[in-house]
């Protein structure tokens, strides 16, 4: 269950965008508000589900956009399905082309060029890497040596 202090903070999210503070959203902001995993929306309706049985997927989808919409979340596409991150500032993504796992990175230290060179309101920066992660590179290793 989520502290008061949270509780405090998603009311005032709610405020400044005209909201109301459904127990719909609300469960929808506590399950991907500091959650590192990157989920899909699947993945967010499951765990909504369990405390409201009622909810379809198409509303938990509808407020996972609204949250993107407002900045609260960032949506990342073009992966295997929509995945969502709590983190909105600009960093950088490695994707496991096996497992499909996802790691945030900071990007090095001037790796891009200011907002001023781009000619326009930058509004979003991602740097996306694929590959095969650690986990899964020594899973391939120990089939390699069983053979």
């Amino acid at each position: 269950m989520m502290d008061q202090q949270k509780i405090e903070e998603f009311q005032a999210i709610c405020r400044r965008n005209g909201w109301k503070c459904t127990s719909q959203r609300l469960a929808v902001y506590e399950f991907v508000h500091e959650n590192y995993t990157h989920p899909g929306v699947d993945d967010v309706w499951r765990n909504v589900r369990q405390n409201l049985p009622a909810v379809t997927r198409e509303s938990v989808y509808r407020i996972l956009n609204e949250f993107v919409e407002r900045g609260i979340i960032q949506r990342l596409d073009h992966i295997d399905s929509a995945r969502y991150d709590c983190q909105t500032g600009p960093q950088g993504h490695f994707i496991c082309e096996i497992c499909g796992g996802i790691t945030d990175f900071a990007f090095p230290e001037g790796a891009f060029p200011s907002a001023d060179m781009a000619g326009g309101e930058v509004r979003h920066v991602e740097l996306r890497l694929s590959g095969i992660c650690g986990k899964c590179r020594q899973a391939m290793e120990m089939e390699e040596k069983a053979r």
